[in-house]
């Protein structure tokens, strides 16, 4: 495997970047149902997912499940939107989230014939193309033969019926269950005519119809025959063999789906990013290099050269209002490297935090915070603790610097909570980046705080254009500053009952 973002990688290193659960530990992750039905299903637009269980955790899925163009899809497909996804009709099922509903009886009794029953309805109703069936905790608990209920509902309706034991107390990661059963029984089924330069885009930041990706590798001319996680359809997994190339843009440590294609079908395998200015360039390089084509190299260039043209007045604008603004991001947050790289890009000082949970669990320490040179000096007379200098933030490490900004080395030092923020309070920064829990939870000091999530907020940061709308997210979200002018209620009736 090759990873375009430090260079080349074994299978070593790839065990290395997954972060296993200790029992006790709570990791503020999913669960494996989750994982499976969210994550490597949510974004298959023409196949209905079925989940037996309770209506919770349907619901839970089913919020960060398909949120792509809906039905109708060429007319509703969100501006951005790759040419692809705009045109293919999206059934009416596609946004919609289905559940058997289980209760006490079914616990006691099984609830076998009422998930029989929701596949005839779902075929009866909606004629998808194959129904995919996920399994929640009680359905372990109790025994359900869901693949026998599969079997049977396949023969009846004659389409695919996939059942996944993906319960969510399972400690096999979800996303291998799905992806595993994606390729067992769908991936190879057909074969169709493609392009000379045929590539998998794996990536769950391909989804909500915006496929900015998509359309900057379709314009160096790639021919994206599927986007396995992000946005595609049935259609396209049953032929995503015939693509050469796989390139998973992702945060999660998923590598063993992209390997069963290459163990099976000799597909190449590479680990991309497509955030951030350095990482795009240096990703569509790589990319190319592995087709060994001069006509390939040449229109990347190509590409860069005229996307970075195309941006620069706004980039020099958001540069100028950035320059030397504090940035303070935790790494434990999905995708914490993008945001930081971008926060570089945009001459930010940026500052990251990392906890360490399982020392948390039972104490206040273990936080390592990776301050800039240049403002560890403002918190040494603080009794800043002595660490290692590091030339480099983790996982930014071709961030696109401005030639502007100051020296980029940072000291890593270990905290405690308090440390860290009476750290911040000095600082004073402009910006963090947190999750729910960390701007709840750890954060206790008056700063702007929001939630970039993209897979939350439905929006793509990705390739070069979509580097622009994070600068104005940021924009509005580190100087819209309208509650510190708006008094509220309580406090002005306060004033008037006194």
């Amino acid at each position: 495997m090759i990873d375009a973002r430090n260079g080349p990688s074994d299978g070593a290193s790839a065990v290395e970047r997954r972060l296993m659960p200790i029992p006790g530990v709570f990791y503020g992750g999913g669960c494996c149902y989750m994982a499976c039905r969210g994550l490597m299903l949510g974004g298959i637009s023409d196949v209905l997912l079925i989940s037996h269980g309770p209506v919770g955790c349907a619901y839970y899925a089913g919020i960060s499940g398909y949120e792509g163009p809906g039905p109708g899809a060429g007319a509703n497909a969100k501006e951005g939107a790759d040419a692809t996804a705009a045109s293919v009709e999206v059934p009416a099922f596609a946004a919609r989230t289905f559940v058997t509903c289980m209760d006490e009886s079914d616990i006691v009794f099984g609830g076998e014939e009422k998930l029989a029953n929701a596949i005839d309805e779902a075929a009866a109703r909606y004629h998808p193309e194959a129904i995919a069936v996920c399994a929640t905790c009680p359905v372990g608990i109790i025994g359900d033969d869901i693949e026998q209920v599969a079997r049977d509902a396949a023969i009846r309706h004659g389409i695919d019926v996939l059942a996944l034991s993906c319960e969510g107390f399972k400690r096999e990661p979800g996303w291998l269950i799905g992806g595993r059963r994606i390729f067992e029984e769908w991936v190879g089924r057909e074969t169709r005519p493609r392009g000379p330069y045929p590539i998998h885009y794996m990536s769950e930041s391909a989804r909500f119809g915006n496929g900015v990706a998509s359309s900057l590798l379709e314009q160096v001319g790639y021919d994206v025959v599927c986007s396995l996680m992000g946005t595609t359809t049935y259609e396209d997994i049953r032929a995503s063999q015939d693509a050469r190339l796989i390139v998973l843009d992702s945060g999660k440590a998923i590598d063993a789906v992209p390997q069963m294609y290459g163990e099976r079908y000799g597909t190449g395998f590479m680990r991309v990013s497509f955030t951030g200015l350095g990482n795009i360039a240096r990703s569509l390089r790589a990319m190319a290099r592995s087709f060994g084509s001069e006509e390939l190299d040449l229109k990347t260039e190509q590409v860069i050269a005229a996307s970075m043209e195309r941006i620069a007045p706004a980039l020099e604008r958001a540069r100028e209002r950035y320059a030397g603004r504090i940035a303070v991001i935790f790494e434990d947050i999905f995708r914490s490297d993008a945001f930081a790289t971008m926060a570089l890009e945009l001459g930010m000082d940026v500052i990251m935090i990392a906890p360490d949970y399982a020392a948390q669990h039972y104490t206040d320490q273990g936080f390592c915070m990776n301050v800039p040179v240049a403002l560890a000096g403002r918190i040494a007379c603080s009794g800043f603790p002595s660490g290692e200098r590091r030339a480099s933030l983790p996982g930014c490490e071709h961030a696109l610097r401005p030639v502007s900004a100051r020296d980029a080395d940072w000291v890593r030092a270990t905290f405690s909570s308090r440390e860290v923020t009476d750290t911040l309070s000095i600082l004073n920064p402009d910006i963090c980046f947190a999750g729910v829990e960390q701007r709840f939870g750890r954060i206790r000091t008056p700063m702007r705080s929001e939630k970039f999530l993209s897979d939350e907020r439905g929006t793509d940061y990705g390739g070069f254009e979509g580097f622009m709308s994070f600068a104005r997210d940021l924009a509005i979200a580190s100087e819209l500053g309208h509650w510190l002018d708006t008094e509220p209620s309580w406090l002005t009736e306060g004033r008037q009952d006194g």
